[in-house]
């Protein structure tokens, strides 16, 4: 079923279209009443039907051309699309206007009636269609796909528009000399000087056409590839073009934007370095990125929580420089936290030399408890392997770890000068109060009944001890896992 290209135009555009028409008609009825010899002895009257007859023809014609035609197929734009169409009704009135006035004024010689269609082939087709062609473009949204806009370039449409406005003007003189020539029996050299003349600048014209729009083509060509590198993920596209003009200034802009995006990047990169990369990310995509002001507060999750805490860090910074504690620690911090993003683990905080994760925030997560439990494993493995170079200095580090899952609070904690994205709640608490439990004669990971409920069929854990910790009304039952024994993180 096709559909119609004029109700999809706006009224101001097809008014505007059927304007060109009454303009053409107005040129052809001065231009027959002031220069043709032979249609101006026509009353005025008979001519004015003659030129407002076509007129309304062609209207008639437009709208109905418009109305039923189809759809483009693809290859061309919909704006391309009625431009064609446009362009065939004007050379249809052409030959409409040449063959009526051939039919009725036989008498008149032979070029009286081509110049009556000239009018409507060179002008109207010509020119006027061109201004159309522009209508077109504004009025109507392309919704074609971006390979068929595509071939609509701008480097062929300057040629195009250059062509039609060079030689249509110079063609409609020749005429004019010809008809000149041949009505008043002049000599010919006039009109040889002239055709050569027009014919050297015209195509001098066309080559300075076809090599300007070669060069803005390639101005054009380099934007675009700057914005696919730039949309790929490359924010060095070095944008440039030949002439210091809007697209000079396109390319500046692009080149800006790039900058941006590499600063954005490098800010994203270094937030995500005092904070979880997670929490960088949601609060550039949530906030920074819109431009809204961050909200405190936060929202009830359930998740399960990691507490890792050094033993004996008090010594251990009394023995060394404060530079070498930093070393140390630095270190052994780039363990711990490789191991816990490398289980899908949240790094919510430092607290001197304890680590406190979460595990489930995050979407995707299957089970949570498993993963956290699997990274304290890891974390256990990192340490003996940091305790075997460390070995030489004389050190050895020794932690617990707690593992404790339920309801927390997480969201943004603070002022809108300071925030801090983390989690807080009874939860948090008692992992701390269980990480505190893993000591010697203790195993070094203990997780609370709930973490080793959660871990059922997918780990085998044994009961350590049931213990009231502070904070805690009722007694809690320890886990850890059935191989792990006391401290094994001896060196």
């Amino acid at each position: 079923m096709t559909t119609s290209f004029a109700t999809r135009f706006p009224l101001k555009v097809r008014l505007a279209l059927h304007g060109g028409t009454l303009l053409v008609g107005a040129f052809t009825y001065l231009y027959a009443r002031l220069v043709c010899v032979y249609i101006c002895s026509l009353s005025p009257r008979v001519l004015l039907q003659t030129v407002l007859g076509l007129s309304v023809v062609h209207i008639v014609l437009r709208e109905a051309v418009l109305r039923f035609a189809p759809e483009p197929d693809g290859s061309r734009t919909p704006a391309r699309h009625a431009h064609l169409l446009s362009v065939g009704t004007w050379v249809v009135m052409g030959f409409a206007a040449f063959t009526l006035h051939l039919f009725l004024y036989r008498h008149f010689p032979f070029f009286s009636h081509v110049k009556l269609g000239v009018g409507y082939w060179l002008l109207g087709g010509g020119i006027v269609a061109q201004v159309e062609y522009l209508l077109f473009e504004q009025f109507r949204p392309s919704t074609s796909s971006p390979v068929a806009q595509l071939r609509e370039r701008l480097g062929h449409r300057l040629i195009e528009g250059y062509v039609l406005f060079t030689t249509i003007p110079v063609l409609v003189l020749m005429l004019t000399l010809v008809r000149l020539v041949g009505e008043y029996q002049g000599s010919k050299q006039p009109l040889v000087e002239a055709a050569l003349l027009a014919a050297a600048i015209t195509v001098a014209a066309l080559i300075a056409a076809v090599a300007y729009g070669s060069s803005l083509r390639r101005d054009s060509e380099r934007l675009l590839d700057a914005v696919r590198r730039v949309g790929s993920g490359d924010l060095q596209p070095a944008a440039s073009t030949s002439r210091p003009d809007e697209l000079g200034l396109i390319a500046l802009g692009i080149n800006d934007m790039a900058d941006g995006l590499r600063l954005r990047e490098r800010i994203r990169e270094a937030f995500g370095r005092f904070v979880s990369p997670q929490v960088a990310n949601e609060f550039i995509e949530k906030y920074a990125r819109h431009g809204r002001a961050a909200e405190l507060g936060g929202r009830r999750r359930d998740v399960v929580l990691l507490f890792s805490d050094l033993r004996d860090f008090t010594p251990l910074s009394e023995s060394l420089s404060p530079e070498d504690l930093i070393e140390v620690l630095n270190g052994y911090f780039g363990e711990m936290v490789a191991a816990i993003q490398k289980h899908g683990g949240m790094v919510d905080k430092f607290i001197g030399d304890a680590v406190l994760a979460v595990f489930g925030l995050t979407e995707g997560s299957e089970n949570p408890a498993a993963a956290a439990v699997a990274a304290a494993r890891e974390m256990q493995q990192r340490l003996k392997d940091y305790n075997a170079r460390l070995a030489g200095r004389g050190l050895c580090l020794r932690s617990g770890i707690g593992v404790h899952a339920g309801e927390v609070v997480a969201g943004y904690l603070g002022s809108a000068e300071r925030l801090e994205f983390t989690v807080i709640g009874h939860t948090v608490n008692v992992a701390a109060r269980i990480e505190s439990r893993a000591r010697e004669p203790l195993p070094s990971l203990l997780f609370s009944d709930e973490v080793a409920r959660r871990l059922a069929g997918k780990l085998d854990v044994r009961e350590v001890e049931s213990v009231t910790l502070k904070g805690v009304a009722e007694p809690m039952r320890l886990f850890t896992l059935a191989h792990e024994a006391g401290d094994s993180q001896a060196a």
